[in-house]
């Protein structure tokens, strides 16, 4: 994963989604705002902007990685199939938003974020690998490799929320919203080897068990030893790197209160769950070998924030 993503670009399809995203979400609520309209104080501020700054706890993923391993000299590709567990540091989340206000105590706005997290685990775990005419063969034990690098995320949401007590000092809310989440594993290192190297072993083992096909003074001890030291090792790159980044529509639900410092100032603190689903990341190499990764992110968030009427 070491391609690197247009900013520029990405921040441009974010901008474009949020505004697709509201065309749809606005008929949906135009008879609420017109209804909320006609009642409001039309010389009182309607539009707000703000700014969140969550602490970011992401949860630990399940992920599955398939492909298969094309060699000069191998008659036949080696595929391989790994389910993986992916853990995170704490992160860090910065969003800006700008919204309406409604006098029954409807908000909806549009939201930008850009996320982070470093990945501080990756542990394959339920490998397996194909042969032909012995079926799916498992390969014992969890795998955990080094790894480096931070995971990042970069949103648009449309979101509504639902401040009760208006009027009040203290405004509790709840509510949630929709949107499209890009996730970059960019910045993220380890051996791409790794997950294929258990089934080239597994396979070199079963070519150790069978006599007639070792060559001449190699017995099958001598064949294990060999594996176990190295002797079946995949040359670097054998495994493709994958693409850095994807895009998914993604949901949050949340919760929190909100103070009226003043007229035009609100504090708030609020809970939220982002789950962002579905995530693929692919990739092939000049000698035909494949390998494609698929995960999700379910994230929470405890921040803190300002809204500014006006």
């Amino acid at each position: 994963m070491r391609l690197i993503s247009d900013p520029k670009n990405t921040c441009k399809q974010m901008i474009v989604a949020a505004a697709a995203l509201a065309v749809f979400l606005l008929p949906a609520f135009a008879s609420v705002a017109r209804a909320a309209d006609s009642g409001a104080d039309a010389a009182g501020p309607k539009w707000y902007f703000g700014l969140n700054v969550p602490v970011m706890f992401i949860d630990d993923s399940d992920s599955v990685e398939r492909g298969q391993v094309q060699q000069p000299g191998l008659p036949l590709p080696i595929p391989y199939k790994a389910d993986a567990l992916t853990e995170y540091a704490t992160g860090y989340r910065v969003s800006g938003v700008i919204g309406r206000e409604f006098s029954n105590g409807l908000r909806l706005d549009w939201e930008l974020f850009f996320a982070k997290a470093k990945v501080d685990k990756l542990i394959y775990k339920g490998r397996t690998t194909t042969v032909p005419q012995l079926g799916t063969i498992d390969i014992p034990g969890d795998h955990s490799i080094p790894v480096s690098g931070s995971a990042s995320q970069l949103g648009a949401m449309v979101n509504l929320w639902y401040d009760f007590n208006p009027g009040s000092k203290w405004r509790p809310y709840i509510g949630g919203g929709f949107g499209l989440v890009r996730v970059d594993w960019g910045d993220v290192k380890y051996n791409r080897n790794e997950v294929a190297q258990g089934a080239a072993d597994q396979l070199a083992l079963l070519q150790c068990a069978n006599p007639a096909a070792l060559p001449p003074g190699v017995t099958p001890d001598l064949c294990r030893q060999g594996v176990m030291a190295g002797a079946a090792t995949l040359p670097p790159g054998t495994v493709p790197e994958l693409s850095d980044t994807d895009s998914v529509f993604a949901f949050q639900l949340g919760a929190g209160v909100g103070y009226a410092y003043s007229d035009a100032l609100t504090i708030q603190v609020g809970y939220r769950m982002l789950n962002a689903s579905d995530l693929e990341f692919s990739g092939k190499s000049a000698m035909g070998s494949t390998a494609t990764a698929t995960t999700e992110m379910l994230v929470h968030l405890f921040e803190i924030g300002i809204r500014y009427r006006f």
